[in-house]
């Protein structure tokens, strides 16, 4: 959600509509065909993850992104963090492989926060899970932070890191499917 003076990005609901639908079509299909095993076991995971996704939100609320005049504020579960301009050295937006999502990438925004000892404050907020798009939180940090605050740099760099290798996995995938067919023929 954008507004005129602050750029506010909230959780999506996608993933627990997901979980809820599965659980309702495990539940049809306990009910349809006598509880089968996979019903059975479908119904308990997705009803597990659901009642988690239900006391996270009633617990803690929804987890958003908050971008303004003041700094940052980031909500994630009941810690509010919370950043002025000043305490802000650099962000970075890019993505990143993950490992143990469904999803081969997530989307970060990694603020890097001054610090008086020597060792920098690495804050990582997931943009993956929220109603965003990079571009719009970079317009964001550019327009109220300013442009020396967003490294572009170093957010091109990890952007062509992940193109490398979405373009070898491509390629080589490409490769083994030609060799599958000369090998057929």
């Amino acid at each position: 959600m954008k507004q005129q003076n602050r750029y506010i990005a909230k959780e999506a609901f996608t993933f627990p509509i997901v979980c809820l639908v599965c659980l309702a079509f495990n539940v049809y299909w306990g009910c349809a065909d006598g509880w089968p095993v996979g019903a059975i076991i479908g119904t308990s995971f997705f009803g597990i993850i659901t009642i988690c996704y239900v006391g996270k939100y009633f617990r803690c609320g929804r987890n958003y992104l908050k971008i303004d005049a003041d700094g940052i504020e980031v909500k994630d579960w009941n810690k509010i963090t919370t950043l002025n301009w000043s305490e802000i050295k650099k962000c970075e937006v890019y993505y990143r492989s993950s490992y143990a999502s469904a999803v081969l990438f997530t989307r970060d925004l990694v603020i890097v926060a001054k610090s008086k000892s020597k060792r920098e404050q690495h804050i990582f907020v997931s943009l993956s899970g929220k109603y965003c798009r990079n571009k719009s939180v970079i317009e964001a940090i550019k327009r109220f932070g300013s442009n020396d605050v967003f490294d572009s740099q170093s957010s091109r760099s990890q952007n062509r890191y992940l193109i490398g290798i979405l373009l070898a996995v491509f390629i080589g995938s490409v490769f083994i499917f030609i060799i599958s067919i000369i090998r057929e023929v």
